[in-house]
């Protein structure tokens, strides 16, 4: 996955959460400890929620991972000078 295809899932799965939490009035980190701690039901929502969860903690992971290897390349080209982020839409423009 790039970086903006994890970036585009993070925040489907934000959207698909909060939604969730509204409905539930409770925050998905707060749900996750009671659910894995077994004091929850085994609802198809819940299910779900559990899901949606677990994949943007992964997808959080992955996104540190390659965005630190990102900033890595830009400061090893920016030697001592600011970093420069170039817009996504700008990227094929530098090469």
């Amino acid at each position: 996955m790039t970086l903006q295809e994890i970036i585009q899932d993070i925040h489907g799965l934000n959207a698909e959460l909060s939604q969730l939490e509204k409905h539930y009035g409770l925050l998905s980190k707060d749900f996750y400890h009671l659910y894995k701690a077994g004091e929850l039901e085994q609802s198809l929502d819940f299910i779900k929620w559990v899901g949606f969860f677990e994949t943007k903690v992964d997808r959080e992971t992955c996104y540190r991972t390659l965005m630190y290897a990102h900033l890595r390349k830009l400061r090893e080209q920016a030697c001592l000078e600011p970093l420069q982020l170039i817009p996504e839409s700008d990227q094929s423009r530098v090469s």
